[in-house]
């Protein structure tokens, strides 16, 4: 017995090391949120616009933004200058409707779509449709700087 215990000591924490490294190395992602009302409170305090993501489980385009587009590493570290939320349409149909953010099949613009606010409520640019990683960041760079030209 006293000759496995050395060998079950490294065994447990060659174990305890390897769940504490998957526990620390998390994949970064976007922080999203899923309250205007409280990414307005947010956007007020930290001076951030808001970056609301209008979408559908059920919807491919959304998916492939998933998969392909909010997934790449610069695309989350811009989001950090941003308030991200993500409206689920069909959970928030209030949402959707309130901010022209809903799915055709709802009678909206379509989804995706990106709705850019200021803290105050401003519309500050709306995009739809289908972004990769390089048409994102363009979009946010130039919400971005319509959002330095307001003053906010």
């Amino acid at each position: 017995m006293k000759c496995l215990r050395p060998y079950l000591t490294t065994v447990l924490l060659s174990i305890l090391l390897l769940n504490c490294n998957r526990l620390t190395n998390k994949t970064p992602s976007i922080h999203w949120i899923h309250s205007i009302d409280s990414a307005m409170v947010i956007a007020k305090q930290t001076r951030k616009p808001i970056m609301v993501d209008f979408m559908a489980e059920w919807c491919p385009p959304c998916q492939a933004m998933e998969d392909s587009t909010f997934n790449q590493p610069n695309v989350i570290v811009k989001s950090e200058k941003f308030v991200t939320v993500r409206i689920d349409v069909d959970k928030q149909p209030d949402v959707a409707v309130a901010y022209n953010g809903n799915a055709r099949k709802y009678g909206g613009v379509g989804i995706p779509n990106m709705l850019f606010l200021s803290p105050d409520n401003r519309v500050i640019k709306h995009v739809i449709g289908y972004h990769n990683a390089d048409k994102l960041i363009a979009v946010m760079d130039s919400a971005m700087t319509i959002f330095s030209d307001m003053g906010s």
